[in-house]
């Protein structure tokens, strides 16, 4: 391996210690919710998707961009996105037929992950936050953090019946887009586990 290639899968990078900070900073916007210190969890939630948006542009600009890199992003996105979904619903600021089926939706990313791990094709399920791997991951992934950035906005915001309403549309609006997005997903998890039983490369 040459040392451009070392660089890329290192884990320390710019890029990559952006990614961990939103490690640190999902348990100021907790504390904020939990506390309902609105402003302080609308802040980190901001910094957070700062973060979220840098990472990879300065990794690629500095060709640091590597396997490690995007599978770092995903699954802090993924830890990040459902953790705030519990502890919003903890909290009372979602209903309860939203986190089931948010909750719903978390059960099936890992199952389907259970599947890929079961034929040796762990780490390459398609989920919202592996932003190329679907048609609707990058859009279904943007959705759920605006969602999340949303009802903490709520906190601060003069309590209006049209937040209520826009509340339901945004959420309807992330629901198909988590439902067509899975069922991509899902479509794919039988390809390639169908694929692996075969003995063929993967597509």
């Amino acid at each position: 391996m040459d040392e451009s290639a070392s660089a890329q899968e290192s884990p320390i990078t710019p890029a990559n210690l952006l990614t961990y900070s939103r490690l640190v900073l999902l348990p100021i916007v907790i504390a904020g919710v939990a506390t309902h210190h609105g402003y302080l969890a609308v802040g980190a939630m901001a910094v957070l998707l700062v973060t979220d948006l840098l990472d990879g542009r300065i990794a690629r600009l500095m060709g640091q961009a590597g396997s490690f890199g995007k599978t770092l992003d995903s699954t802090v996105d993924f830890v990040l996105i459902y953790s705030l979904f519990i502890a919003l619903y903890a909290s009372g600021r979602i209903a309860t037929y939203q986190f089931a089926f948010l909750y719903l939706s978390m059960l099936t990313i890992l199952s389907l992950q259970f599947a890929l791990s079961a034929v040796g094709r762990s780490g390459e399920l398609p989920t919202t936050a592996d932003k190329p791997s679907t048609a609707l991951g990058k859009a279904t992934g943007a959705l759920q953090y605006g969602y999340l950035l949303f009802v903490l906005a709520r906190e601060v915001t003069p309590k209006a019946r049209a937040l209520a309403v826009a509340d339901i549309i945004f959420f309807v609006v992330l629901a198909v887009a988590i439902v067509l997005n899975s069922a991509e997903c899902i479509v794919r998890v039988c390809r390639m586990t169908a694929r692996s039983r075969e003995g063929a490369p993967p597509s």
